[in-house]
């Protein structure tokens, strides 16, 4: 998607996720390149009806949001390909009930472990500052936060594409800090803080469809995530924090290093690949 939408590297975090971070893990695959001849293409949120009617290789189509819901031809590409792969269980099981005889497969969003620094190791013994990344669009979810936060009182760093203002009724009364999102500075900002601000979507048709890729970076990175206000009492201490950043990095290293998702694309072009011959 980032290249076919023209966009700068790395501002589209579900190209770098589930394509660029998977290459290191995979001799056979690179990024596509004009013109060369492939016996396998996976379409990362791609659709492109042209190269897919004319390629005669497996042809794997990509999902990581909900894409019908902004009226794209989703279901007519997916009758195009071979397989479809897609970030959330949600998301497979959308696509099962609309094309019950496709081939589809949950390969969750994971992460890329060489680029998962700095770690933070140092925890304060209270909280008092708080982060939040990601697209201004996005920021709504962080409306139902805001009374929380100003009786709280703890700075508030958003790290995000353009700068974030609160309604009117709570500027001034909730310290705002607005860092600019850039892709080779953002874990430092991240570890600044000593909580990741991550508000459960909980009431958006859009959200049930979400990865927790974000929940995954920060974690990586050390990191304890509030999603519930309930998360501030059960982190408030410095003890709980050390404890919650060991047993997530722990998690990361053994169930979300992006290697998995390598290997789960190759078993699943196999699969393609004995059905295809089983049929011949």
């Amino acid at each position: 998607m980032e290249k076919m939408d023209n966009r700068i590297e790395n501002t589209v975090g579900s190209s770098r996720i589930r394509m660029r971070w998977l290459l290191p893990y995979w001799d056979e695959a690179e990024e596509y390149v004009i013109g060369k001849k492939y016996d396998v293409m996976v379409f990362q949120k791609v659709y492109w009806g042209s190269m897919m009617d004319a390629f005669e290789g497996i042809k794997i189509l990509d999902l990581c949001d909900p894409d019908w819901l902004e009226n794209k031809p989703v279901f007519e590409f997916v009758d195009k390909v071979d397989a479809v792969t897609t970030s959330t269980e949600a998301l497979a099981k959308y696509v099962k009930k609309m094309r019950p005889n496709a081939l589809v497969k949950c390969i969750p969003d994971r992460v890329y472990l060489p680029e998962s620094v700095p770690i933070k190791t140092e925890h304060s013994e209270k909280i008092k500052s708080i982060a939040w990344f990601g697209y201004v669009h996005n920021s709504y979810y962080l409306q139902r936060t805001y009374d929380v936060l100003m009786d709280k009182g703890y700075e508030f760093i958003i790290i995000a594409d353009q700068p974030i203002e609160p309604p009117l009724a709570y500027r001034g009364k909730i310290r705002i800090q607005n860092v600019g999102y850039n892709y080779n500075t953002l874990n430092k900002e991240i570890v600044k803080a000593d909580v990741v601000l991550m508000p459960d979507a909980f009431g958006d048709e859009r959200a049930k469809y979400k990865s927790n890729n974000k929940t995954l970076h920060a974690w990586s990175l050390g990191m304890p995530v509030i999603k519930v206000p309930e998360d501030f009492e059960r982190l408030a201490t410095k003890e709980a924090r050390e404890k919650e950043s060991q047993d997530k990095l722990q998690e990361i290293k053994e169930k979300w290093d992006v290697g998995i998702s390598a290997q789960e694309y190759k078993d699943l072009i196999e699969e393609i690949k004995q059905k295809k011959n089983n049929v011949a």
